[in-house]
C-alpha cells in the first residue's frame, strides 16, 4: 500500500469521502482533515510501516506535503510511488 492508497482508504472509512477525490494537490482542509484526524492518519502509518514520525514534523496543508513528510520516516529500502 502507498501513503496516497492509505489516506484515501483512511478517509473513505471515516468520512466517506470518494477516494477519487484525494488526489496530490488537494486541501487537506478540502478533506475536512482537523488536527485530530491528521494525528490518527500519521498513526495509522505508524503502525503501516512500524516508523515513529514526530508529532512536531511541518504541518502539512495538501496530501502531496502529508505524503512527503511520510516518505522522510520509511525505511530507505522502501520505494513509494503516488
Amino acid at each position: 500500500m502507498t501513503p496516497i492508497e492509505l489516506i484515501r482508504k483512511f478517509l473513505q472509512e471515516r468520512s466517506d469521502i470518494d477516494p477519487a477525490f484525494v488526489q496530490p494537490d488537494r486541501l487537506l482542509a478540502d478533506l475536512n482533515m482537523d488536527s485530530l484526524s491528521l494525528l490518527e492518519l500519521i498513526f495509522e502509518f505508524e503502525e503501516q510501516w512500524q516508523v515513529d514520525i514526530p508529532t512536531d514534523a511541518v504541518t502539512p496543508k495538501t496530501v502531496q506535503d502529508l505524503i512527503d513528510i511520510v516518505e522522510k520516516f520509511l525505511p530507505d529500502n522502501e520505494t513509494i510511488a503516488p
